[in-house]
């Protein structure tokens, strides 16, 4: 089932005339260490990244079509992935090494954290997109 809360939705729609949309499964203990993020309703064949933070804001990027609703300190991923025909990429993540603008962090327990898909689009031209967020609170 699904665990965290929707946040900043729906997403701008990106070229398939649809918002993209992201979830969490898994568990929020972060002694568990079980989570995973699936991105889904992407347009086909286009690359992208997850980026995370815990820190909510609602910004268009230069040359982009989608909303950044995260702010504050940003981390992104360095895992590109591909959205295949089926529109949709998910990454399995390890708690003790979220990624920071200057270090890798582990989840603490009180802890909320938000994470959002960045992929490309061609929309008419060469663009840029965002999925809606999903904020995890975690448990010991």
């Amino acid at each position: 089932a699904p665990i965290g809360v929707a946040e900043c939705s729906p997403a701008v729609p990106n070229s398939t005339g649809v918002p993209g949309a992201i979830q969490a499964f898994g568990s929020t203990s972060v002694a568990a260490n079980d989570v995973t993020l699936r991105a889904s309703d992407l347009p086909p064949f286009q690359f992208g990244i997850f980026v995370v933070s815990q820190t909510t804001a609602m910004v268009t990027p230069p040359n982009s079509q989608g909303v950044l609703c995260l702010g504050g300190q940003i981390g992104r991923y360095s895992t590109i992935l591909g959205a295949g025909a089926e529109g949709a990429f998910e990454l399995d993540l390890d708690l003790t090494q979220i990624p920071t603008p200057s270090q890798l962090v582990a989840a603490q327990a009180g802890e909320t954290w938000r994470w959002q898909a960045w992929t490309r689009d061609v929309n008419p031209t060469q663009t840029s997109n965002f999925t809606d967020a999903v904020a995890v609170t975690f448990l010991p």
